[in-house]
Formats: C-alpha cells, sequence, structure tokens
C-alpha cells in the first residue's frame, strides 16, 4: 500500500482554480459572441399560405448565419481549461513532499470506465499520488459512480468533449428553436367563419433559413394573415449521450470545482493513529431522454 501524507494537511497552490475560472471566462466570452449575434442579426419569421388555402406555415428568415465554428472555439477553449483544471490538481498531488514522478509524461487524472481501467490508471497516472488522494480520486471515477452506465458521468462527458475538440474534429454548435410566440390573426374567405384551427403543429428544429417552424391547418379557406409569430432559440452542442443546452457547461464547471474540493479536503491520519477520513462523493450526472436525442444535466438524488 502507498504511504499516506503526513500529518499536517498541505497547502495547495491556486492553478487549478485559476484554471476553473479561465474556463468561466472562455464560457462568458461565448455568451457575449452569441448575445451580440442575436442583436445584429435580423432575423425574422415568414409566414406562407399553403396553395389550397387551408394551412399557414411559418418559416424562419436567417439573414446573417451564426458562426456556429467560432463559436465552437470558445466552447473548445472552456471544456479544454476545466478539463486541465484536474490535470492540474494531480501534478501537484504526484509532487507532494518532493516527490519525483518516475514518468512525469503520463501524469495526469483519469477518466475510468473500469476496475481494469483504474488499476492501469493508478500504476501509470497517479504514479506518486499518495494513496489517501489517490482513493478519492478513485471514487470520482465513472466506473465508481455509475457503474452501469459509466459514460453517464459528467467526468466522462467533460473527458469525451475535450477529447473532441483536441484530436478528432470541433465539437458541434447547434441553434435550435425553443419556444413559440404566436401573434397573428387569419381572416377567412368568403362566408368562412373564423374558427379555432384544427391542428397547430411546433416544430422544434435548426433555427435557419427556412426552417419550418409552425404549420395551423384550418377547416375553411384563409384569406390573409396578419402579424407573425416569434421564435425563441437555444445554442446546444452534441456530445455521444445526445444533444445538451449550454446551461450544462456551468454546472460542469460547477461540478468540477466540487470535485476538486472533495479530493483536497481528504485529511492526513492523525498521529493518534486513527484511520483517515474517507468522505464520500456525490455527484451529477447527465440523462438521456427517451428518444435519444438530448441530454439532460441534473443533480443525483
Amino acid at each position: 500500500m502507498d504511504e499516506q501524507v503526513g500529518t499536517t494537511a498541505p497547502r495547495f497552490s491556486t492553478w487549478p482554480q485559476m484554471k476553473i475560472a479561465r474556463a468561466s471566462q472562455h464560457l462568458a466570452d461565448l455568451r457575449a459572441r452569441i448575445n451580440l449575434w442575436a442583436a445584429g442579426a435580423p432575423n425574422t419569421v415568414e409566414h406562407h399560405i399553403s396553395d389550397d388555402r387551408t394551412t399557414v406555415s411559418f418559416l424562419a428568415k436567417v439573414v446573417v448565419p451564426p458562426p456556429t465554428d467560432e463559436w465552437s472555439l470558445s466552447l473548445g477553449d472552456a471544456l479544454h481549461a476545466v478539463r486541465s483544471a484536474l490535470d492540474a490538481c494531480v501534478w501537484e498531488l504526484a509532487h507532494l513532499d518532493g516527490r519525483e514522478p518516475p514518468k512525469p509524461r503520463m501524469v495526469g487524472f483519469p477518466d475510468c470506465r473500469t476496475e481494469a481501467d483504474w488499476n492501469r490508471a493508478r500504476r501509470d497516472k497517479l504514479q506518486t499520488v499518495p494513496y489517501l488522494y489517490a482513493e478519492r480520486i478513485k471514487q470520482v471515477q465513472p466506473f465508481s459512480t455509475h457503474p452501469q452506465q459509466p459514460k453517464l458521468s459528467a467526468l466522462a462527458v467533460l473527458s469525451y468533449l475535450d477529447n473532441q475538440d483536441k484530436h478528432r474534429a470541433s465539437i458541434r454548435l447547434n441553434l435550435d428553436g425553443k419556444q413559440i410566440q404566436q401573434n397573428f390573426g387569419v381572416t377567412m374567405m368568403g362566408r368562412d367563419a373564423a374558427e379555432p384551427p384544427l391542428e397547430a403543429v411546433g416544430h422544434f428544429v435548426p433555427f435557419e433559413d427556412g426552417a419550418l417552424l409552425l404549420e395551423i391547418r384550418y377547416a375553411g379557406r384563409i384569406a390573409s394573415v396578419s402579424g407573425s409569430c416569434g421564435v425563441g432559440f437555444q445554442v446546444t452542442f452534441d456530445t455521444e449521450l445526445g444533444r445538451e443546452a449550454l446551461e450544462a457547461m456551468d454546472a460542469m464547471i460547477i461540478e468540477v470545482h466540487q470535485m476538486l474540493a472533495f479530493i483536497l479536503s481528504a485529511q492526513p491520519a492523525a498521529e493518534s493513529g486513527e484511520p483517515a477520513e474517507e468522505g464520500e462523493w456525490q455527484e451529477m450526472t447527465f440523462v438521456p431522454s427517451q428518444d435519444g436525442k438530448s441530454a439532460r444535466y441534473a443533480p443525483e438524488h
């Protein structure tokens, strides 16, 4: 068994917390860019009456396409900064009390989906990390928090997205319709009375030019449509679990902050020989929807 750290709790640097702060800064910059585009882009909704004049459709008119590739760069920077906070923590733990990892290039915060993954990571990535802290790192691993479905772990999702951005391709950012606000009137032809519609179908689809947002069908024939309808949108990104709202990044940053606090708050064994405090980790999780197209980031209960 690895030796315990001394009985006096060590002082840790603020570097991991600075990484988290940088992630928040990147995320704030991303939101500012999104708001600037939304304020300056003359995006509207246009209506179209069907040939048989029984249905009115509302279509998105996007004059200035959103620069989602540029936004993806900012999101990638935020993800990398918050993931790096975990690596910075392990690097510091691996050098406590003058320790020197024999293979420093392999030191890093692991993302283990199985017990076998953990055994390798304990040997390679946590080479000189004291037992007390390694045990807490083990508690936050996907195979520990979600033994049946490790990919639901916040750490697993964060690592997946970070690797996607660094080694594979840009993280796909989407602009999705979120809420439709009806503010229009319909005049019917001839003697057809203005009655409630037979059917109204909303389409929450990518907000792009020509996208069909809303269809409303009537029993009679439509003479004209006045007013319009508004649509709200949200920025989402794709994970291996589905599509997730940008707000999930806020929760992920909080999660990493709490994870570091849990790991670094481990108390060394007292001189009296009493066992070290173990602690218990409670994390947030990604919950995929029934259709598999989205995921919700929420606390574990």
